[in-house]
């Protein structure tokens, strides 16, 4: 599977200590790809709280089932429900960044499967084994501690890798997911004064733009010719560079995407927020991969506490459900509302083994609250809802107790242990419970800027806070409802959220966008919904239940219907495609 280089051992140093690892003799290439088209060996899910059946050792599916004792095929079973513990998150988690922490749970892992991605199986030896020879490659080529190393994020095993090796070399490591546009990765490129570009192979293409306009010292593909490279002696892991350690990318819901740069401590905090909600490590995490970076991070939060992370390209609902049941996983990251829908919806007509799930993670876009309720009906006590910022981190948690209250699935939760959240008005001043204002954040998870825009810093960062740009006001108990973006007002001071329920909670629409046109006197408040099943829906009805619930005032001037919702590749409903498309006024094609 890879490369072992000889019956030696070399020391591998992490944030100023070293220890001693055995590296095995050499397998062939043929070995290798035969070891990675063997089927696994069969192992229970890491043991873990909350009541989950935990599938017996060398037992699969439904045997596994049978003899934990539970009956019933599909069924979710009875689980004793996921809590986040009060008061500040995990305090275990090293405050000098990743590392240290990263080096320690693969180690842990050992000859344990750390890394699955279709037929490749990684072991925690395995991955240490790349990232000694990749950083040693790099090395080899001039990367020093301090630099910038620049990576075109794939779906496979290689990227996750990747970042490991820039923080074994001590370098920033600029995450480039899928979708953001080539000027924007240069300009960060340039900022950072980039020194190597690692890019996944099935974006060569994309690498050889961004070579032409920033040239770099090293460029490497993600391949065998980077992990598998000869030994050329010892690899130092001095730790994370001071400054930035991490620079990733906004959506760009609002407009181009923002360049965003967390330091060692932020990650450290990032890990510590995700232990404190996911409950104790190690966790079977089942992700996949997006455009953006978030599902990433939650193959590194897995592998640091010494768990699997399964990576399944193929987000369809069906094949979803066949892995969880294969890999027997504990841990999905659903992603969007949308995918945690699609996955429910699929459950009703064809159910699946999900006895070893104990928590469903999703987030990332507005929920809609009847759909919300109806998935959890399926899955039970096992959904949790987070709302965050590029630039904040986490915010806040919809805990699983909280989805059987209907009035909170409006809400996206209260804020995570160690986040402050306060509702301010626009000169900046705290509001009372129940007025509408901008959600403002403090908590060591916060970005420490946007390289090269201090401007831009400056408008967002004050005092230690951050302004999210989200409008949302908070309850007596601390649970945040979310109105829309400050960018985004609809006329008269209305705000998109509250009427986007409204439509999506009759049982006729399955999702719904509110958003404003131009107008003769100014705009005019517009809206979109999708039906349910391809039904048609009652246009003129949904005007009079928006009326009924919130007041004349809200009612749409124009209300269309449509098959699907444009989306951001943030997952977003897209509300300035809608806007451009339905300019035209009613006569625009559906």
């Amino acid at each position: 599977m890879l490369r072992r280089r000889g019956p030696r051992s070399r020391p591998v140093r992490a944030a100023g200590r070293a220890v001693r690892r055995r590296v095995r003799p050499a397998a062939s290439p043929v070995v290798r790809a035969r070891r990675a088209l063997l089927p696994r060996r069969p192992a229970g899910p890491p043991r873990g709280r909350g009541g989950a059946v935990r599938a017996v050792r060398g037992v699969p599916g439904a045997r596994a089932r049978q003899a934990a004792g539970r009956a019933g095929p599909g069924a979710v079973g009875a689980r004793a429900e996921h809590h986040v513990p009060a008061g500040a998150a995990r305090r275990d988690v090293p405050v000098n960044g990743l590392g240290p922490a990263l080096l320690d749970g693969l180690r842990a892992a050992g000859p344990r499967e750390v890394l699955v991605c279709g037929g490749l199986r990684l072991s925690g030896d395995d991955a240490l084994d790349m990232v000694s020879a990749a950083a040693g490659r790099l090395a080899a080529g001039g990367v020093r501690r301090g630099d910038t190393i620049a990576c075109l994020y794939g779906t496979g095993a290689e990227s996750p890798v990747a970042r490991i090796v820039a923080l074994a070399l001590g370098c920033r490591f600029v995450h480039v997911w899928g979708g953001v546009p080539d000027e924007v990765v240069v300009r960060a490129m340039r900022a950072l004064d980039a020194s190597a570009l690692l890019y996944a192979p099935s974006r060569r293409a994309e690498a050889e733009r961004l070579l032409a306009a920033c040239p770099v010292r090293v460029h490497e593909a993600l391949d065998d010719d980077l992990y598998l490279a000869p030994a050329t002696g010892d690899v130092d892991m001095p730790g994370v560079p001071d400054g930035a350690s991490l620079v990733t990318f906004s959506s760009g819901t609002t407009g181009q995407n923002k360049i965003v740069a967390y330091g060692p401590d932020a990650e450290a905090a990032h890990l510590a927020a995700a232990q404190a909600m996911y409950g104790p490590p190690p966790w079977r995490l089942l992700v996949t991969p997006r455009a953006r970076y978030l599902p990433d991070m939650f193959v590194i939060w897995t592998l640091a506490g010494g768990g699997t992370a399964v990576l399944e390209p193929d987000a369809r609902p069906q094949r979803l459900a066949e892995t969880i049941e294969r890999e027997a996983v504990t841990h999905l990251m659903a992603g969007r509302p949308v995918d945690l829908y699609g996955l429910a919806e699929h459950l009703e007509d064809a159910p699946a083994d999900l006895t070893t799930l104990r928590l469903i993670v999703y987030g990332g876009a507005a929920a809609v609250p009847a759909r919300t309720a109806r998935a959890a009906g399926r899955l039970g006590p096992l959904l949790m809802q987070n709302y965050g910022t590029s630039e904040g981190g986490f915010l806040t948690v919809l805990e699983p107790r909280d989805h059987a209250r209907p009035e909170l699935l409006m809400s996206v939760g209260r804020a995570v242990p160690g986040v402050e959240l306060r509702v301010r008005d626009r000169h900046g001043a705290d509001l009372p419970a129940g007025e509408a204002g901008e959600v403002w954040t403090r908590s060591p998870q916060r970005m420490s800027g946007y390289p090269g825009d201090p401007a831009r810093t400056a408008a967002a960062c004050r005092d230690g806070w951050l302004r999210t740009g989200d409008v949302g006001r908070m309850d007596g108990d601390g649970h945040l409802f979310l109105l829309d973006r400050t960018e985004d007002r609809l006329p008269g001071g209305l705000y998109a959220h509250p009427i986007e329920h409204v439509l999506t909670g009759h049982p006729a629409v399955l999702d719904a966008a509110v958003f404003a046109l131009p107008h003769a006197a100014g705009r005019a408040l517009a809206g979109v919904v999708v039906g349910r099943d391809g039904r048609p829906v009652d246009l003129d009805g949904l005007r009079e239940l928006v009326r009924g619930a919130l007041g004349a005032r809200c009612e749409p001037r124009h209300l269309w219907e449509i098959d699907e919702l444009p989306r951001t590749p943030g997952g977003k409903p897209d509300k300035a495609a809608l806007a451009t498309r339905f300019a035209a006024g009613p006569a625009a094609p559906r």
